[in-house]
């Protein structure tokens, strides 16, 4: 079975919390949504995206998010919800591997053997300043409008990305709100990964290591563990691929070796 953990928290700063966790353990589907709207619309438009991109079982990851936007933007037509949307970050285990979509500013990491490599790119104006300015990520994180995304569900014209990733055993996904990565560096999201073999404890670890930075915003975190029992197909034909001719070559030479004993005796 696929083992995974979850903890979400409003932050010390709200008295409520617009981040909503998605869990389909059957479809093998997790996610996070960002909601923003005010007190009543955020927590809408994250509920939305939550229950659109779970209950979207025929559709391909990046067509329910989309089936998401639609859904947030159509619920907004009603003047008390006017202007809300949500950012998501959606991961599914697939046949091929593992696949991440996002809208926003909401990311995916992937922890493998002590490292930590950010999967996803936020839609955010500080990214895009990255590129055209050439700004430092210290420069980033100290930004005005750090907190500015390009992209959101059911604003505009939302443009998921996606990535496929090649899982390997014990590997992490790692989702989370930008409640997380605001108040934590890369470095020190890897410090408390570090000290947790559990998924269970390493999700409250982290949420707890946010709000003693300060907790400025509700923050989120799900951790996806990949055994060797949860690959797939994929990556078993090539473990088969690798060791299937390294045990025909051992049989091999013991039954090469036996027969030059037996001559020689």
């Amino acid at each position: 079975m696929v083992t995974f953990a979850s903890h979400t928290h409003p932050g010390r700063v709200y008295d409520h919390n617009e981040d909503a966790i998605g869990i389909d353990a059957a479809r093998q589907r997790w996610l996070i949504a960002d909601g923003m709207g005010g007190h009543a619309s955020g927590e809408v438009a994250s509920a939305i995206v939550r229950d659109t991109v779970l209950g979207a079982t025929d559709s391909a990851l990046t067509y329910a998010v989309l089936a998401a936007h639609r859904a947030v933007a159509a619920a907004a037509s009603d003047e008390r919800l006017h202007g809300m949307g949500s950012t998501v970050v959606a991961f599914e285990l697939t046949e091929q591997g593992g696949e991440v979509v996002w809208v926003g500013d909401s990311r995916a990491y992937l922890w493998r053997r002590g490292l930590l490599r950010l999967l996803s790119r936020d839609h955010s104006f500080v990214e895009l300043l990255r590129d055209s300015a050439g700004m430092t990520e210290a420069q980033i994180r100290a930004h005005p409008q750090r907190n500015l995304v390009t992209q959101t569900l059911g604003i505009g014209e939302a443009v998921p990305s996606s990535v496929s990733v090649d899982l390997r055993p014990n590997d992490w996904l790692v989702l989370c709100s930008d409640g997380l990565n605001d108040e934590l560096e890369d470095d020190e999201i890897r410090t408390q990964l570090q000290k947790d073999a559990d998924p269970d404890i390493a999700v409250h670890h982290l949420v707890n290591a946010a709000l003693a930075k300060g907790g400025r915003d509700n923050v989120s975190v799900v951790i996806v563990a990949i055994t060797r029992d949860d690959l797939p197909n994929r990556w078993r034909q090539l473990q088969a691929s690798v060791w299937l001719p390294m045990l025909v070559g051992v049989v091999g030479a013991v039954a090469l070796g036996s027969l030059v004993l037996f001559w020689l005796k």
